[in-house]
């Protein structure tokens, strides 16, 4: 897999993962700890099953995630582009500072 894929697959862990530790995230996904490590070294990766685990867990579609990790745009099943929080702040990821600073100034206006 290429290093982008394994950079985003790990962020997703960790953001699935939330507070929680490789333990007990592990335990939710019904798999062992050692498991969620080697995922986390780019040592395997796991089935299509725990894969829409993961993706709940971080509040994406399997097929948003998917997405992400292949470096495509985020878009939901009817085509639209980013439908939750965490697809936007994906997406929102890869604008540079300033372009975020504008984005968050923006928001917080509409407050």
């Amino acid at each position: 897999m290429s290093d982008q894929f394994g950079e985003r697959f790990r962020e997703i862990v960790k953001r699935a993962m939330g507070d929680r530790s490789q333990t007990a995230f592990a335990r939710e996904l019904g798999v062992s700890s050692s498991t969620v490590q080697k995922w986390m070294a780019g040592n395997g990766y796991p089935s299509s099953e725990n894969m829409d685990k993961i993706a709940k867990k971080a509040g994406l579609s399997g097929d948003a995630l998917r997405s992400y990790l292949r470096g495509e745009e985020i878009a939901s099943d009817s085509g639209e582009t980013a439908r939750s929080p965490e697809e936007i702040f994906l997406l929102a990821k890869r604008l540079t500072k300033e372009q975020r600073k504008r984005l968050i100034n923006l928001m917080l206006e509409d407050l």
